[in-house]
Order: structure tokens, then sequence, then C-alpha cells
């Protein structure tokens, strides 16, 4: 970086805006609510710098005060504000109802992903409408290597965003390697069906999402579960069947996003 450049960065510095954006970060990736005085240890600042930016953040409801711990925690609203983006909202659109039919076909559960601020993060859901079942909080973010919308995601980027994305991944050699090598077939395929490696008894079916540019937009997975119809006392559709209408869906909600 030359003289021009530094001066550039310090003339266009904005303390509060900087301070404001840390607070966010950290409150977004904190595994469970903070405290005033933890948030100025953990971003190396006292009370009195981020006293006001506090206020501010909770009155424009980024985030939000617990009076009984005095805590903060992250509210919705950044994720909000992220899906009223165009491109994200007409997915949302189109998905919903999809959703809901699938599930109810098959008695499980499905979810959206969507890969943003290099997080790849459930942004919808729909529940089965079954007693039973599994499914992901909207807004969680997904373990890449770990999870078949994961693997789909990385089967579909270049390989500099694969490469990007791989070295952001806290994992083995040996599961960089797995994850890559099932990327040919599952674009053979055009889908990834899998034991979870998380969740016993759960089996991930994951199908791409493309945007009007032939890139990959999000990703559509059932969890599917394995019910025993003798004892649930209703007819459980196979793995297969639910993979072919995943597929199914996955089609008409593509054909949809192409025609907009």
């Amino acid at each position: 970086m030359n003289e021009i450049e530094n001066n550039k960065k310090t003339e266009y510095r904005a303390p509060a805006l900087e301070k404001g954006l840390e607070i966010l970060e950290l409150l977004a990736a904190a595994d469970e609510p903070l405290s005033k005085k933890q948030i100025a240890e953990k971003l190396n600042r006292s009370i009195n710098e981020i006293f006001r930016m506090l206020s501010v953040l909770v009155n424009k409801k980024y985030i939000e005060f617990d009076n009984e711990f005095s805590v903060y925690t992250l509210t919705l609203k950044m994720f909000a504000l992220s899906n009223q983006h165009p491109p994200v909202a007409l997915l949302l659109k189109n998905a919903q109802p999809l959703m809901e039919d699938l599930s109810v076909k098959l008695n499980q559960s499905c979810h959206l992903s969507l890969y943003q601020n290099h997080e790849l993060v459930v942004i919808s859901k729909q529940e089965s409408p079954y007693k039973m079942g599994f499914s992901l909080r909207v807004g969680v973010s997904l373990d890449i290597l770990g999870s078949g919308s994961g693997l789909v995601l990385l089967s579909y980027l270049s390989k500099q965003d694969q490469q990007h994305i791989l070295n952001k991944c806290e994992a083995s050699d040996e599961e960089r390697e797995h994850a890559l090598n099932l990327s040919e077939s599952i674009i053979k395929d055009g889908h990834f069906i899998g034991e979870s490696p998380q969740i016993s008894g759960v089996t991930n079916i994951s199908v791409p999402i493309f945007s009007v540019l032939g890139d990959i937009l999000a990703i559509l997975t059932i969890p599917y579960m394995t019910l025993n119809t003798a004892t649930v006392h209703h007819h459980v559709e196979n793995i297969e069947h639910a993979r072919d209408e995943l597929i199914t869906v996955a089609e008409k909600l593509n054909h949809n996003l192409t025609k907009c």
C-alpha cells in the first residue's frame, strides 16, 4: 500500500461506525448473550467507548438488551434486511409454497440455505406436519463440510471460491479432500444424498437452486428422518421418493426464478 492509499485510509475512517460494526460482529459470533463489560473486554475498548453505541444499536433494534440479566443479544433485523434484497425476496416468495407442499406430501421438514457474508445460513424452513421431525432454526449457520447443503454449495462453485471457503473451514485435510472428491458425483447426479455426520438417523438430501445467470443461488435440503411405518401408523414415503419429490420442487423453483 503506497503513501496516498495510507492517507486515504486514515482520512476516511469513521470510528463510531467501526465501533458499531465491531459490536454487531461480536454479538453475531457469540454463543450466548454478553454484558457491557464482556463486550468492552472482548473488543479491547473501555465501557465509555461503547456505551453510546450500544444505546443507539438498541434504539435502532439491531441489538436487544435484557434488563433482567443486563446482557445484549443480536436481533434478527440485519437478517430481515438482507432478505429484502430483490433476488433473495424473490427466492423466498417462490420457494415458500413449494416447500409447504413438499413437507405435507412427505411428512418431512425442509429448509432453504443461502451463502452470504462468508456463511451458509438457513433463510427459510418448513416444519414437518407430523408430530415428530427434525428441523433447523432460521438464521442458523451450517457447517459447510458437515452438511449436505454445504457439499452441494461447494460442488457448484469455481475452484477459486472453493479454495476460499476451504481455507476458512476448521477441518482436517482429509475432510477437505473428501468434500472435493464428492463434487464430481454431486454435479453428475444433480443432488447430494448421504447420512448426516452430525445427527444419527437423519439422511441429508440436498439440491442446488440457480440464479438467472446460472450460478448457484441457494440449496434446498430435506433432513430425511427414517420413520417406522408399523409404529407411526401411517404410510411413510421412502427416501428415493423423497429425493425425487425434492428434485421436482427444485426444477419448479429454478424454472420460476429464470422466467421472472
